[in-house]
This record gives C-alpha cells, structure tokens and sequence, in this order.
C-alpha cells in the first residue's frame, strides 16, 4: 500500500484508467471471437446447408418438368415432337447442370460425397432407360410400348432418384437447423459472458473511483481548505505535512513551508510600511511647493506664446497675400505673351490671305481674258455655220437639178443643213452663256480687289494691336517680377516667425512638462503616502 501512496498522481492515474481500459479491452476481445464465431456459423449454414437444400429443391423441380415434358412427347401428335425433343433436351441438360453445382458443395465431407454419388448413379440410370428405350420408341411411333416403359421401369427409377433427392434435403435441413441451435447456444454463452465481464469492470471501476478518493481526492480537498484560511489573511493555520511521495504530498508540504515564509515576511514587510509612511509624507510637502512654481511659470510662458502665435497668423496673412499678387502678375504675363504670339500668327495669317486674295485677283483676270478669247472663236464657228448652210441650200438646189440621180445627194444635203442650224443655235447659247460668264468674272474681280484692300487694312490694324500687347507684356513682367520679390521677402519673414513660434512653443511645451511631472511628481508622492497607508492596513489584516 505505501508503494502505491508514493507513486506520483500521473502514474496513479495512468494505472486505474489502464486497469479500466484492459477490463474493456477483455470484454471487446470476447464480444468479438464470440461475433466471429456466430459469423462462421451463419456463413456455413447459408454456404453449404441451406445452399444445398435449395440446390436439391431445384432439381427435383427440373427432374419433375424433365418427366411431364417425357409424358407430353410420348402422347404427342409426329408434328409437335420436335418442340418437345428440344425441351427435353433443355431440360437434362439443366438436370446435368444443377448436379454439377451440387458436386462443388462440401467437397470434404464424406457422408454428402457418398449420398451425392448414389444421386447422381440413380440420375445415370434413369437417363440410360429414357434414353435407350423410352426415346427410341417414341421416335418409331411405338407409343404405346413407351407408355408401358415410362410407367414401369423408368418410374421406378425416377421414384428412387426422387427419394434419394429428398432423403439429403431432409438431412440438409436436420444440418440446418442443428447448426442454428449452436449459433443460439453461442449467442447465449456470449451474452452471459458480456454480463459477467461487465459486471466485474463495474465493480472494479468503482473500486477504482473509492480508492482514488482517498488517496489523490481528500488531500486535496485538505489542501483547498488551508489555501481558503489563507486567502483570509489568516497565517495562524496549521498544516500537517503528508509522508506521500506524491503530488498531493508535495503540495502540502509546500503549503507548510510558505505559510512559514509568509509569517517571515509579514513581520519585516511591516517595518518597511511604517518607515516608507513616513518618508512619503516628508517628500510630499516638498513636492508641492515645487509644484506650485512649475505652474506659475507655464502660465507665463503660454501667453507669450499666444502673442507670438498671433505676430505669425499676421505674417503668414501678409505672406499669402504677397503669393497670390505674385501668381496673379506671372499669370497675367502669361496671358499676355500668349496675347502677343496669337497677335503675331494672326498677323503672318493675314500676310498669307492677302497674298492669296492677290493671286486669286490675278487667276481672275486671266480667266476673263481667256473667256474674251473664246467669244472670238465662238463667233468664228458661227459664221462656219452660216456659210455651212448657204453651203447646203445651194448644193439642195444642185440635187434637185439633178432629178433621180441627186436624190442621195440631196438627203446628204438637208442633214448637213440641219447640223448648220444645229450649230447656230449652240453657238448662241454658249455666246450667251459665256456673257453671263464674263459679268461675273467681272464682279468676282472687284470682290477680290475689296477683300484685298480689307485685309491689308486688318493687316495693319493687328500690326499695331501687336505692338500695344508687347508693351503691356513687358509692364506686366516688371510687374509680375516686384511681387515675386515681395512674396520671397514675406516668405522670409514667415519662416522667421515659424522658427520664433517653434522656439516659443519647446520653451512652452517644456513649462508645461515641468509643470506637469511636478503635478505628478505630487500626485506620486500622494499616492506613495495613500499607498503607505493602504500597505500598513492590509498589513495589519494578517494574523501572525
């Protein structure tokens, strides 16, 4: 027993639950080989007993049909026997395929190979009779001698093929239901089994529990209650220090030996309480008339501050006016060179017009010279005309002197007639329309003279506005270049007011600090002389 109180709580804790997780394993390891079993059992007894039983119903099922489809042929009309030949065939062959499968079932046990022989010796035979003189008959017509045999020997036959296919069914079955008893039986063995092994892992779970009470729980539960008395303040508890070399031992007595140390250091903590009370009272007095000169100072330099604060806002207003002067004068210079070179191209631009207007005068001229030109030749080709239809009137005059023989003559006449009046007629229009042509030659020729002398006149109005915006561009540069250098001097002067404010607000910030860590220093002097106080009364809550 001393052994297992000095073993640490972790082994003693590894052992009960080890011990509980055997107990389970036990019973999971029975519960199984007894699962396995019962699944032999079943498995076996659908493998090969009932397996069998159905295999063996099946034949006699066939072999039944094999008989009425033999009874069918043997009545059967000449016509209809090869239907039922075919059948018949069907049917052994399915007879032949079933005592195959059942040939495969229990290939060790040498009581069914012994009964599966007599079957399948009774099937043999009763297929030699069917098929060495029952089927020959009925194929010869010889009905009557096939009945006799169908009914006689081959009955026989299939009497005992049928009591033999029984007689294993029946046994199959007593197998069956024998083996489905040992599978209840095993199942009982089993549940009794379980019941038993969990009524022992109960019992020793709750051995187990008890025992760990004692041993790890009620040292505990001591050990609470001593750490309770002295959350109290209460150090006058006694504590009684365990021989366990566990956990729980350790723990008591370690509460033992800082209990001691507590009581050590209460009775010296005290004495330091009371000295420390008393210097924090000394240091406060001092702290505060410290403090009191900090603040008076801060005052001070906080409005002097202020009036910087507000020498700067002046500067920094006279600063932003002189920028803006100075954006507003290069802006208007800007405008004005711009003004200066849209003067200029305006001026190169109505160079290019006039000069164009003059070529466009000088094209016009000679267009009207040209159009003169062709009213000389308009009128030469109308007098062609005429003289081209005197010509035709005379040589109509000549073919109709010559009768019959002018007749061609003639025709050739009176269409060059024709194509005389023709061209007369076009020769006026075109004299006509070239008059019209003339006139207005004539007037595009005094426009293009007017728009020439308009814009030699243009030319020499934005020549002069040109010379009035190059002036007002270099006043206006001056000008633009004085308030740059006002703004610069602002600027200076600003930057001259921000580094006296910047100074102004470090000699601030620092009355301030010093005002402030002499009220803290107070306030932490306070506090150490409430903290003193605080100490000496918690202090005086432990009972040594």
């Amino acid at each position: 027993m001393s052994i297992l109180l000095n073993l640490s709580t972790r082994l003693k804790l590894l052992l009960a639950f080890g011990l509980i997780v055997a107990l389970m394993a036990g019973v999971s390891a029975t519960a199984y080989r007894d699962a396995e079993r019962l699944k032999l059992s079943q498995q076996a007894l659908f493998r090969d007993d009932f397996a069998i039983a159905f295999d063996l119903t099946a034949l006699r099922n066939v072999i039944n049909r094999e008989r009425v489809v033999l009874l069918s042929l043997s009545v059967a009309d000449v016509s209809e026997q090869p239907k039922f030949l075919q059948n018949l065939e069907q049917e052994s062959a399915e007879i032949v395929s079933r005592l195959n499968k059942l040939s495969g079932r229990r290939e060790n046990d040498a009581d069914f190979r012994q009964q599966f022989e007599r079957l399948n010796d009774a099937y043999r035979e009763y297929a030699g009779i069917r098929d060495r003189e029952v089927l020959p008959l009925i194929k010869s017509g010889k009905r009557s001698e096939a009945g006799t045999a169908i009914v006689g020997s081959l009955r026989e036959k299939f009497e005992e093929l049928r009591a033999i296919a029984d007689q294993i069914g029946a046994q199959q079955f007593a197998e069956a239901e024998k083996r489905m008893r040992d599978s209840e039986t095993l199942v009982d063995n089993a549940q009794a089994t379980l019941v038993a092994a969990n009524i022992i892992a109960i019992l020793i779970g709750l051995a187990l529990v008890v025992g760990l009470d004692r041993i790890i729980a009620t040292p505990l539960r001591q050990a609470t209650a001593i750490a309770q008395q002295i959350a109290t303040g209460d150090l006058t508890v006694k504590v009684s220090p365990s021989n366990s070399l566990d956990e729980v031992g350790q723990l008591l007595r370690a509460l033992d030996s800082m209990v001691t140390a507590w009581k050590q250091l209460m009775r010296e903590t005290n004495t330091g309480i009371v000295t420390l009370s008393a210097a924090a009272s000394e240091i406060l007095a001092g702290t505060m008339q410290a403090s009191a000169g900090a603040t008076e100072t801060a005052a001070a330099v906080s409005e002097t501050t202020a009036t910087v604060e507000e020498v700067k806002q002046t500067a920094l207003l006279a600063s932003q006016k002189a920028r803006m002067v100075s954006d507003a004068a290069q802006q208007a210079a800007r405008t004005a060179d711009a003004g200066r070179t849209a003067i200029e191209d305006g001026i190169e631009g109505m160079q290019t017009v006039q000069q164009q207007m003059e070529s466009i005068a000088e094209t016009i001229v000679r267009l009207s010279e040209r159009s003169e030109a062709i009213g000389e030749i308009i009128v030469a080709v109308g007098g062609l005309a005429e003289q081209s239809n005197l010509l035709a009137v005379n040589a109509a005059i000549e073919a109709a002197k010559a009768g019959d023989y002018g007749k061609g003559f003639a025709v050739v006449a009176h269409e060059v007639k024709d194509l005389a009046d023709q061209s007369r007629q076009a020769t006026k229009q075109v004299r006509v329309l070239l008059g019209d042509i003339q006139k207005a030659i004539s007037a595009a020729v005094m426009t293009t003279e007017q728009g020439a002398r308009a814009v030699a006149n243009g030319v020499e109005k934005t020549t002069e506005a040109g010379n009035a915006i190059t002036i007002l561009s270099e006043s206006i540069t001056d000008a633009a270049q004085a308030a740059a250098q006002i703004a610069a001097s602002s600027q200076q002067q600003l930057v001259g007011m921000d580094q006296v404010a910047l100074a102004m607000e470090n000699i601030k910030q620092v009355s301030v600090e010093n005002a402030a860590g002499s009220k803290q220093s107070e306030m932490s002097a306070q506090n150490l002389n409430e903290l003193g106080q605080k100490l000496k009364q918690m202090s005086e809550r432990f009972k040594l």
